[in-house]
């Protein structure tokens, strides 16, 4: 029975956007008229957590409606759902932090319930309400949710987690107080003012990392359950995020998932299991999201410490996904695609029986994937060549003999 919960899953996919996020550097004035709130280099840990807070804080002071709330919360968690695919660039170019806004706007259609009002509010998040932003729109031109996302990441980015709440307070507040009619909508700013003099807003924001109630008490409160079907699309979407973070994964996902869909079409496996075996494939390196492209982009060998980085990934897939009620399963097949049957593998090093057979068969298909694809050192592999490595984990006792023969017979056919 179909039982997923949407806010969750939105929640959990926007803990991976954070991971991909590397901040975005607004104009120069911007930047620089606040010079004792320290600029943010590196991950924006938190950033879509803390931008939805707020903006839902926001949002209950301007409307009760249900629907209005609720995509709100969707819009605001997911604003930076582009970014990933200009990561350096928005790290220096002020145009990419524009076509981030895009190219999040057309991945944000995908999603269920998302619709051209959601699309719009994505695209112009980084609007001025001057008309100073990169579209010209002006007032109430830019759409109302576009305007909340504003405020609610320009106060993120303005935000320091490095220092304590009350030494920031003051500052962030007289400065976004200036900048009505500049940057934001002086309604929306009164809003704010009144909504960040109580304490409990400003302890939420400090800790909102480390207590996961925070976000779960401000979600609307309507049941929003989707389908494998829809979940297995959103994974499409966020397949594209994972694969377009190095050159030499971009099609790693996607082709996982077209080949574990053969393969459980061969075993003749029900609608259901099929699609949450592709949901899977697409899922497996989620956790990428979290490794610097510096190491999953070197084109020699990778240090111990590097090495140790990059086997990280199958954790954060499960920390991503098992934020989401009924997951269990597609996590376990998602996160375990690096365990061996002998106990060798990563993270948990589990091995024989504590392995199902989805967990047998997405591993060999990873590595056979992974082989015949083109990486930093090294040009893709033949078949044959996949399949004498993988022959030879078997013969090692690490890998399973009965998946390798399944992958052949369907490779083969």
């Amino acid at each position: 029975m179909d039982n997923i919960n949407l806010f969750q899953l939105i929640s959990a996919f926007s803990t991976s956007i954070d991971f991909a996020e590397t901040g975005f550097f607004y104009d120069d004035s911007y930047l620089n008229a606040f010079q004792s709130i320290k600029k943010k280099n590196g991950k924006f840990t938190n950033h879509s957590k803390r931008t939805a807070y707020v903006a839902e804080r926001l949002s209950k002071q301007i409307s009760s409606d249900s629907e209005f709330l609720k995509k709100a919360f969707f819009v605001t968690s997911l604003h930076d759902i582009g970014a990933s695919f200009y990561i350096e660039e928005a790290h220096s170019d002020k145009v990419q932090m524009y076509k981030h806004s895009v190219k999040g706007s057309t991945l944000i259609k995908n999603f269920p319930f998302m619709d051209e009002e959601a699309s719009l509010a994505v695209k112009y998040h980084h609007e001025n309400y001057d008309g100073s932003g990169h579209f010209g729109l002006t007032g109430n031109e830019i759409p109302i949710l576009a305007q909340i996302i504003r405020t609610a990441d320009a106060f993120d980015v303005l935000y320091d987690d490095d220092k304590n709440n009350f030494t920031q307070r003051k500052h962030i507040a007289e400065w976004m107080n200036k900048k009505k009619d500049v940057i934001f909508n002086p309604h929306l700013i009164d809003i704010f003012i009144d909504v960040q003099s109580k304490d409990r807003f400003w302890l939420d924001v400090e800790n909102i990392g480390v207590n996961p109630k925070i976000i779960s008490d401000i979600i609307p409160e309507v049941s929003l359950n989707i389908s494998w079907k829809e979940l297995r699309d959103i994974a499409w979407v966020f397949a594209d995020i994972i694969d377009s973070k190095s050159p030499f994964t971009y099609t790693h996902s996607s082709g996982l998932a077209k080949l574990i869909n053969k393969i459980s079409g061969y075993l003749n496996c029900d609608e259901e299991k099929r699609t949450k075996l592709e949901a899977a494939a697409l899922l497996h390196d989620i956790g990428k999201l979290r490794i610097p492209n510096s190491i999953l982009n070197k084109p020699g060998k990778l240090t111990d410490d590097e090495y140790t980085v990059i086997r990280s990934h199958t954790y954060y897939t499960r920390y991503i996904l098992s934020q989401v009620d009924g997951l269990s399963e597609i996590t376990d097949w998602a996160a375990n695609h690096h365990e061996k049957l002998d106990g060798s593998g990563y993270p948990l090093g589990i091995s024989g029986s504590s392995l199902s057979k989805e967990e047998r068969l997405m591993g060999v298909c990873d590595m056979y994937q992974a082989l015949t694809e083109n990486r930093p050192y090294r040009p893709g592999m033949s078949e044959a060549k996949a399949f004498s490595i993988l022959d030879d984990s078997v013969n090692k006792g690490k890998i399973s003999g009965e998946a390798v023969n399944v992958l052949k017979k369907v490779v083969k056919s």
